[in-house]
């Protein structure tokens, strides 16, 4: 995919008409709310959700997925399948760091053939930055917008995020108790194993100029400690599994005490949430093989363990590249969709 390919273009008609967006200033970030003009009348509860858009985009880029979601919503609420007092829905966008009205420097946003040395900081402190905002912004969206005493209440928050976006999903979902769902949209839930291949892939001298190509990657001036570090805090397959998965050769064994590590933060981080992966059969820049390992031993824990009450939904798109197709975005719709209808006891806007 070249450096400058939307993937979410041909997501949505743009004959269809947009919900409606206001903007507004929070914590000095400009923020997007979509379908407010929308929201039925009686409505006092409201679930947000929250968009994150990819690498080299900017917030408007979501708003035909706002669009998509709301209208379909909206059109169960009036076909009087959600029930009789069903939330409404609104969604956010606002721009990632060093993205659209918040850029600083492109070149730290661009890869290491576009000749960024420090990409793989760049991107992870980037779209750790983006789950920080989210966090930021959720705590004081409603003292935007919902200002009235009898004013409704955001009862429940999900997130949905595409490339960069999907990345950072992962990281919202598992850092944020408020967040109970999320889309993660062509993302990957193992930076150090993506992060490695692009390096091969790229020809780094700190992958190809060592015996055994990328033995030495990692801890490189390409991959330094403190980023495996942060890795380690903050990455699914870091922070749940760490040391398990080798981007360079076979994977340990899983043994007993890592595995019982995990469903204790599981148990902490994970409990009770909803996680929908949408990818890209033929995903190039964010192969599925490279979060794959990671996946197929979190799928296994959540299948030993019910008690986690954590659902997870895995979707492979054949014929799909790095790109968020529509179909992908009708699957994120009927899915955000039929986890509103379900009517699930309220989620506090508040840590």
């Amino acid at each position: 995919m070249a450096a400058t390919t939307n993937p979410l273009h041909g997501t949505h008609d743009l004959a269809h008409p947009n919900v409606s967006v206001q903007t507004f200033t929070i914590a000095g970030i400009l923020v997007d709310v979509h379908g407010l003009s929308e929201l039925p009348p009686s409505a006092t509860s409201i679930a947000c959700l929250w968009l994150l858009h990819p690498r080299l985009q900017r917030k408007e880029t979501m708003h035909p997925i706002a669009t998509d979601a709301i209208k379909a919503w909206n059109t169960r609420i009036a076909e009087d399948r959600a029930g009789k007092k069903p939330k409404g829905l609104i969604a956010v966008s606002f721009d990632q760091r060093n993205h659209g009205s918040r850029l600083v420097d492109k070149l730290h946003n661009e890869a290491w053939r576009q000749g960024n040395p420090r990409h793989a900081q760049d991107m992870f402190s980037c779209f750790h930055g983006t789950a920080t905002d989210t966090s930021h912004l959720l705590g004081h969206l409603e003292s935007y917008i919902f200002t009235s005493p009898s004013g409704p209440k955001i009862t429940q928050n999900l997130v949905l995020g595409v490339s960069l976006g999907g990345h950072a999903a992962w990281h919202c979902v598992l850092s944020d108790p408020r967040i109970t769902a999320a889309v993660v949209g062509i993302g990957c839930p193992d930076y150090t194993r993506l992060m490695t291949d692009r390096a091969r892939l790229s020809k780094r001298k700190t992958y190809t100029e060592t015996p055994q190509p990328g033995s030495a990657f990692l801890g490189s001036v390409d991959f330094p400690q403190a980023l495996l570090d942060s890795i380690a805090q903050y990455d699914p397959a870091g922070l749940l599994l760490p040391g398990q998965f080798n981007p360079t050769g076979p994977d340990p064994d899983v043994g007993k005490a890592k595995l019982d590590r995990c469903k204790i933060l599981l148990r902490e981080r994970l409990r009770g949430k909803k996680i929908l992966n949408l990818s890209g059969r033929e995903d190039k820049l964010v192969p599925y093989a490279a979060g794959e390992p990671f996946l197929n031993v979190f799928k296994q824990v959540l299948q030993d363990d019910p008690s986690l009450n954590t659902e997870f939904e895995d979707v492979l798109f054949d014929g799909v590249g790095h790109a968020f197709p529509a179909a992908m975005a009708d699957k994120a719709s009927v899915w955000i969709c039929d986890l509103l209808a379900r009517e699930e006891g309220p989620v506090s806007s508040k840590i």
